[in-house]
């Protein structure tokens, strides 16, 4: 071998060891880029995964509860289900239904019986074609002690001229009977009777009021009575 020719070989051994090696690079950066996906991947799967296990248990909570539920949509935020129209049908002591709805209503999955519900509407069969309707704002329902929690206005009626209007109230469903702490206003034909607190039962058909008791009766100032 001549020095020419040994010159030549290292050069060419430099230049091919500084010479850029392009073929590794974009290998390198396409497994960072699968690797990178593979990653997202697995947490959107979890998360999917998690979602659907939540919805399951969801719908087996609602499924398996002492009354019937019926709903538009379900939603599900966390622990949190939110559910449009939900209408709740269930039965009193004495057999007669009572019908629930409300426009939204909230459900924690870690309480599978408390319902946190909003514009609530209620029907008491009293008999044949006829009913008690209660009216709240909102309300708190218990689904396992079938008692609800009213509040932000109730109002309890029916079409023959029974108006009780009330701030807050406690319903037994039970039992048929609403109780309220708070000042009450009884409208009945041509009677008004305000007072302090009040017990309402339906199926004994009777009011009870205490506190300070104010009865006005339109037409004869002589009956107006205080207690």
């Amino acid at each position: 071998m001549t020095l020419t020719e040994s010159s030549q070989g290292s050069r060419d051994r430099l230049a091919s060891f500084g010479a850029p090696r392009t073929s590794a690079i974009p290998a390198a950066k396409l497994h960072t880029s699968r690797v990178a996906k593979l990653k997202r991947g697995i947490v959107w799967g979890v998360a999917v995964l998690s979602a659907v296990i939540l919805l399951v248990a969801a719908f087996k909570s609602l499924r398996f509860l002492p009354i019937d539920l019926r709903f538009s949509q379900i939603g599900l935020d966390g622990s949190r289900i939110t559910i449009k129209t939900p209408k709740l049908v269930g039965y009193r002591q004495d057999g007669r239904p009572y019908e629930l709805t409300a426009q939204f209503g909230v459900q924690d999955m870690t309480k599978p019986d408390i319902f946190e519900l909003s514009t609530v509407d209620v029907r008491l069969e009293s008999g044949p074609g006829e009913a008690v309707l209660l009216n709240s704002g909102a309300a708190v329902y218990n689904a396992k002690a079938d008692r609800a929690d009213l509040s932000d206005g109730v109002r309890i009626h029916n079409d023959k001229g029974f108006d009780l209007a009330l701030k807050s109230a406690v319903m037994n469903f039970k039992a048929s009977v609403l109780t309220s702490d708070e000042p009450a206003v009884l409208k009945l034909d041509k009677t008004t009777v305000t007072a302090d607190a009040v017990e309402f039962s339906q199926k004994e058909q009777r009011a009870t009021f205490a506190g300070r008791v104010h009865t006005v009766i339109e037409g004869d100032a002589t009956a107006n009575k205080d207690d």
